[in-house]
């Protein structure tokens, strides 16, 4: 990799890096404080990678719920990275597996909101500066979390101040994500349906649940707004 494509690709990517930093820290203070040491933490923000989901981690150890639920969760949530992954793959062609196998484990939401964005005005810009931001990322998010663990006995964070942290970005990573009536309607669907599992069942297995016929009911919205498409174009 030459020089100026290490050079380009982290300069495209050092506002990401600042604003990881500081939630990073808070990332790593709340899991210390939900019983992770900072080895723990370090492989988490390693193998894990996802902001949402370690917070969630944090948020729901903290709250009792069951290692099954957590995991399954966290699948769910980073189940976007699929869709993700695939559609960046077509920029990343001639290189080895490895190299994509590293770049897939270096995706974000922000850093592939980054790299699609180059890759769409750039022509300069190639899967090597993509690999640069990406590494950039990992980099400042798996430091920032462990420095975080470090000083999680010295910093207290009241439960209160991380579930407002956490809900607050789940309603920005949910609102960003609302483009059409589809993901409206099934955005609705799954908070009423959150709400009356949680108080029906009273345990974290409802959220699960309702994420899962929440996807369900998605996915036959979209179909039938797919077969509406297709009857205007045919008339």
């Amino acid at each position: 990799m030459k020089k100026e494509e290490w050079r380009d690709g982290f300069k495209a990517i050092i506002p990401v890096c600042i604003s990881y930093f500081p939630i990073g820290l808070a990332c790593g203070v709340l899991l210390q404080q939900a019983g992770f040491n900072s080895i723990a933490v370090l492989l988490m923000s390693l193998l894990v990678y996802g902001g949402a989901s370690q917070f969630m981690i944090a948020s729901m150890t903290i709250s009792g719920v069951g290692f099954i639920e957590i995991v399954l969760m966290v699948f769910f949530i980073n189940l976007r990275h699929l869709l993700m992954s695939s559609t960046i793959a077509g920029h990343l062609k001639n290189k080895s597996n490895l190299f994509n196998l590293a770049f897939a484990q270096s995706i974000t939401d922000e850093s592939y909101a980054v790299n699609m964005m180059k890759f769409k005005i750039d022509p300069s810009w190639t899967a090597n500066k993509a690999m640069t931001a990406g590494v950039a990322t990992y980099v400042t998010w798996a430091s920032s979390t462990t420095i975080g663990a470090l000083l999680g006995s010295s910093v207290s964070i009241s439960t209160v101040v991380m579930n407002y942290m956490l809900t607050a970005m789940f309603i920005f990573l949910l609102v960003s994500q609302i483009e059409n009536w589809v993901l409206f309607w099934t955005t609705i669907f799954a908070m009423v349906s959150a709400v009356i599992l949680k108080v029906v069942l009273k345990n974290g297995v409802a959220i699960l649940i309702a994420s899962i016929i929440a996807s369900l009911v998605g996915l036959g919205l979209a179909n039938l707004k797919a077969r509406k498409e297709e009857v205007v174009h045919e008339s």
